[in-house]
């Protein structure tokens, strides 16, 4: 995961103004319970003077990139592995998009009126759950073959999917008669559960801890926390916090970039990386059970190794971006252009790559083929974006291949399971009205969007379903030899996701 104190500055904004203690609540509007809800640590404002010597030279990098591979002529890169989902900042209301194997054709999934502010793709059902609204009342909402569904409204953040799509995890504050924290709910609805709430701990009863997901294990079973202590200082520091079935597994130390689970689940990986004041820099892996930590890279006082986008994928190596600096030379300020490596557990490293990259979020292949890299640019003059760049490994299969994309937040989009398929049994009610009965609804806006996309005029997404759009919807289905009816129903959806 990309540094959160530098690239998901929008975020961090949000997230402070969110749980600052004078920030009045908004009311949250919470479903039924047959109803069929950067998101990450508040840029710090106090951040004490370097303690660490100011950059005076060019770094030194070790270890020097080198290829041990073949020099036999090799076909040149042409494409992606898999679909992408992502956010996509081209578009003027930044919707979602998935980005195909060409590298280039780009197929909008998510049709909104407002941005979409977080994202979240479960693993192998290919759900999507993500966030639409301003700063102070947030939507919900999941999209699949199932339908668009809203679920919750309120101050929301960082909603995070299990990868079995069954249930999300996410930020909610501002609730009257409820504790800001942490909290789950089923994706086919239901009314939120409470996971954890901000406040002290037994361990340390003076601080006050805000609490954000990151991520569910492989498993689905335990839940993965970010700490930070409202009452303390700014950074350094920071918890990371497993949960699993009301009850917290481990608590130990973290910093300014998301810790990361391990393949199978049972332990999590934690980074310093930056540069920027991090508590440790390096690379170290933390046993779920026991707490034990097994340091891989560490600083010593000759070098400090800066490590981010750390994941351990199917071959049980880890795989990070990585820069190792003279101690002499570094400071919180230092231009971090990383490597793409692959590190073992006895902290040995192999260059995947003979070019440098900024500071840059990673999205790893499982095999371990290449990272989708998310390259900030200053040009871009957005703190949360950047150029997406597939960059295979080893070197030798291609030069790295920069699209024209400009998004964040990815997620390879080769599920088991896609987007377009489900029962419908949770699709929306959406049809065509009387005038007399007409009510705004923001699945007729999305269905009016939808057919517009597709060359059938429904007229301006306005969220009411009136003739036009009925005629439109009728004409999309009679183009797709389906049944025709002035009512949204499981074939038409799904045909309207592009998959009949």
């Amino acid at each position: 995961m990309m540094r959160i104190n530098s690239v998901l500055l929008f975020f961090l904004l949000w997230l402070l103004a969110a749980c600052g203690t004078a920030t009045p609540p908004v009311a949250t509007s919470l479903p039924p319970t047959s109803a069929p809800p950067t998101t990450v640590p508040p840029t710090p404002t106090n951040i004490p003077p370097s303690p660490v010597p100011t950059l005076v030279q060019k770094p030194t990098i070790s270890p020097a990139p080198t290829s041990s591979a073949p020099t036999a002529t090799v076909a040149a890169v042409t494409g992606l592995p898999a679909p992408v989902y992502l956010i996509n900042y081209q578009n003027p209301n930044e919707q979602i998009v998935r980005l195909e194997t060409d590298a280039t054709t780009l197929t909008q999934i998510s049709f909104e009126s407002q941005p979409v502010r977080d994202l979240s793709v479960a693993q192998r059902t290919g759900t999507l759950v993500y966030l639409v609204g301003d700063a102070q009342q947030q939507t919900l909402v999941a999209l699949d073959g199932s339908g668009r569904r809203e679920l919750l409204s309120g101050q929301l953040q960082a909603p995070r999917i299990s990868p079995d799509g069954q249930t999300v995890a996410l930020r909610i504050t501002g609730q009257p008669a409820a504790p800001d924290g942490v909290w789950a709910l089923p994706v086919r609805g239901g009314r939120p559960s409470l996971v954890l709430a901000d406040g002290p701990d037994a361990s340390s009863s003076d601080a006050e801890w805000v609490y954000t997901p990151v991520s569910y294990a492989p498993n689905d079973a335990r839940l993965l926390l970010w700490a930070y202590d409202a009452a303390g200082p700014a950074i350094p520091g920071g918890q990371a916090v497993v949960v699993e079935g009301g009850q917290t597994r481990l608590r130990t130390w973290t910093c300014c970039e998301w810790p990361v689970w391990s393949t199978d689940g049972t332990a999590i990986t934690v980074t310093g990386g930056g540069p920027g004041p991090d508590l440790r820099y390096g690379l170290v892996k933390i046993d779920l059970v026991s707490g034990a930590e097994q340091p891989i890279l560490e600083q010593t006082d000759e070098a400090v190794p800066l490590v981010t986008s750390a994941r351990q994928l199917a071959d049980g190596q880890i795989y990070a971006l990585y820069l190792e600096v003279l101690a002499a030379d570094f400071s919180w300020e230092f231009p971090f252009t990383p490597l793409p490596v692959r590190v073992a557990m006895d902290g040995s490293i192999t260059p995947l790559y003979t070019d440098l990259f900024p500071l840059s979020d990673a999205l790893w292949r499982e095999d371990g083929s290449g990272a989708l890299l998310t390259v900030w640019d200053e040009v871009l003059e957005n703190p949360i974006a950047g150029t997406l760049t597939w960059v295979p490994t080893p070197s030798t299969y291609g030069a790295a291949l920069r699209t024209e994309v400009v998004g964040s937040q990815t997620y390879w989009a080769d599920t088991d399971q896609p987007l377009y398929t489900g029962d419908c049994s949770l699709l929306p009610q959406i049809g065509w009205q009387p005038p007399a009965s007409r009510v705004f609804s923001a699945g007729a806006a999305d269905l009016q969007a939808r057919l517009n996309a597709q060359g059938f005029a429904a007229g301006t997404p306005d969220g009411y379903f009136g003739d036009q759009t009925r005629t439109a919807l009728e004409a999309f289905q009679t183009s797709r030899n389906l049944p025709v009816s002035p009512n949204l129903d499981c074939a038409t959806w799904q045909a309207l996701l592009g998959r009949q």
